[in-house]
């Protein structure tokens, strides 16, 4: 009885270490959960697939330096309801680009919502008013 015991729990300690590195990939744990930040920049990259799209765009500080940003959507398949498809971006579109930034504060964000300059939006299901919004001109400064 004693055995089955000790192998039932290194079963489900085996399991749990598996699971980890799984729950990690999708977690959101590198974003600032809390607030928005709102960016004009120029399209660069437009990457249509699994496991994330990446829409990559330059975006032009007061100071005239020129940031290189890079931000994540969900797969295609959970993008085309939403009406992204895999021509929606061209390079150099100008766009405003919605993300939740990086808590390590690099150019790289989870995208909310996009803004053509036409006014035509592109958004992640019910995600746009979560946080705050700061409209910035430039890249964020610590």
């Amino acid at each position: 009885m004693k055995c089955k015991i000790v192998i039932l729990l290194f079963l489900c300690l085996g399991a749990w270490i598996a699971a980890v590195p799984m729950s990690a990939h999708h977690s959101a744990a590198a974003f600032e959960t809390g607030k928005n930040l709102t960016i004009k920049g120029t399209v660069t990259e437009w990457f249509w697939a699994n496991p994330h799209c990446l829409l990559k765009f330059d975006v032009k500080t007061d100071s005239g330096e020129v940031v290189h940003w890079v931000a994540e959507t969900q797969a295609p398949a959970n993008m085309i309801d939403a009406g992204w498809r895999k021509n929606s971006f061209k390079g150099g579109e100008e766009v405003t680009v919605t993300v939740r930034p990086a808590k390590s504060g690099k150019p790289v964000g989870a995208v909310v919502r996009v803004e053509f300059a036409d006014g035509k939006t592109l958004g992640i299901g019910g995600t746009e008013a979560v946080g705050n919004e700061f409209h910035l001109s430039g890249a964020p400064t610590k």
